[in-house]
């Protein structure tokens, strides 16, 4: 039903509204009266295919799981197919936007927040809530739930554990989802479509606060190794151990999409902008690179992923410093559609060799009882060396 809805909505002209789910409040999907009301998110035009938010101890029914026509897909319909009688096409699109204008100081729900293919935050697929930190911090508390009955509730006889290897990748993925969701947060957007009645303006960054604990979550949720995902009573009956387990590929995948040249550069141009009301491109990267090393500030041994993620990140600062020469020129239009830019000459090259010289530092300054830990400490400093000094 909710699919059919959906496909329906799109043959009557209604595009996907990514933003519609930011208008719930994020305890509002645990409030039981509430959800199964109102519905997790205000349009069935979004991608919110189910409530992740919920916990069992909430008692929450189909009603407040799964999605179903909202505030926002009735006025939108409404908007779309009222006649207004009038023949000129400005004056008709005057009371167009009067009628956006009114309706939105009504009900914030009724907001179109566009498909997702801006640095908007609120505006992405499969997420919930107007906090993707919150939101994910409960479906990480349900997938942790799910992983330890995978094995019970995937067996049939018979099978040679495919069920098994099939849930564990999704839910895998969902992990991946919501770690994608956290990220767009740092150097996020926020792009509010506006008429010149309304105030405000239609570009805001991202609050500083929702950026900081953003970065605090995926230090502390991904990059600190996620040992409940690596379950080997699970891996040991579906994954040969001759490559990197999907964990590694989803720390190292959020890590450069963090490093992104396009996020750095927004994270620039955003503090010029909107000065102290953004995240620093170097608040940023102090934040990153002291998560990544915490073991030269605690001593603890690292373990194969942090080394693998350490790695990563000395090779992403070197390919921003010495990029390969095959790298074509990039225009100011495909950097607004999202298109790898051209950094050399902004201070994104001069904050990430500071950071390789402050990492270099601490990396001599450091000594590991654990031998592979000091192996791979000593190693990262001949990296840095070669990429600060290529001769």
């Amino acid at each position: 039903r909710f699919v059919s809805s959906h496909e329906v909505g799109h043959t009557l002209g209604l595009r996907h509204n990514m933003g519609s789910s930011s208008k719930t409040p994020v305890e509002k999907l645990r409030d039981k009266t509430w959800v199964e009301a109102n519905g997790h998110t205000a349009s069935i035009m979004d991608y919110a295919r189910f409530n992740y938010v919920a916990q069992p101890e909430d008692h929450i029914s189909e009603m407040g799981l799964f999605p179903h026509i909202g505030d926002y897909d009735k006025w939108a319909i409404q908007w779309g197919y009222t006649y207004t009688g009038i023949s000129d096409a400005n004056e008709d699109k005057k009371v167009n936007n009067k009628w956006i204008v009114d309706n939105l100081k009504n009900n914030p729900r009724v907001w179109f927040g566009g498909e997702g293919y801006n640095a908007d935050p609120r505006a992405q697929s499969e997420d919930l809530g107007d906090n993707s930190v919150l939101a994910s911090e409960y479906g990480i508390k349900n997938l942790k739930r799910i992983i330890v009955k995978l094995p019970e509730w995937t067996k049939e006889e018979g099978d040679r554990f495919e069920n098994l290897n099939d849930i564990y990748l999704q839910l895998a993925t969902q992990f991946n989802r919501y770690m994608g969701h956290v990220t767009k947060n740092i150097g996020g957007v926020y792009e509010t479509f506006k008429s010149v009645e309304e105030a405000g303006d239609v570009y805001t960054p991202t609050p500083v606060a929702l950026q900081k604990s953003a970065m605090a979550f995926l230090h502390a949720q991904l990059f600190t190794t996620p040992k409940w995902l690596l379950d080997n009573s699970i891996l040991n009956k579906i994954s040969n151990p001759i490559a990197n387990e999907r964990v590694q590929s989803i720390q190292t995948n959020t890590l450069k999409s963090l490093l992104d040249k396009g996020r750095l550069l927004r994270l620039t141009t955003s503090s010029t902008r909107f000065e102290n009301a953004t995240y620093t491109l170097h608040e940023m990267m102090d934040d990153l690179r002291k998560g990544l090393f915490s073991e030269l500030t605690t001593q603890k041994a690292t373990d194969v992923s942090r080394r693998n993620l350490q790695k990563t990140y000395v090779s992403q600062l070197g390919d921003l410093i010495n990029p390969s020469t095959s790298t074509p020129s990039i225009t100011v239009a495909s950097f607004r559609m999202g298109a790898p830019v051209d950094v050399e000459n902004t201070d994104v090259i001069s904050e990430a060799k500071a950071q390789l010289k402050k990492l270099a530092a601490s990396l001599k300054a450091t000594t590991s009882t654990d031998a592979t830990s000091q192996n791979h400490f000593a190693d990262l400093q001949d990296r840095i060396q070669k990429i600060l000094d290529p001769k």
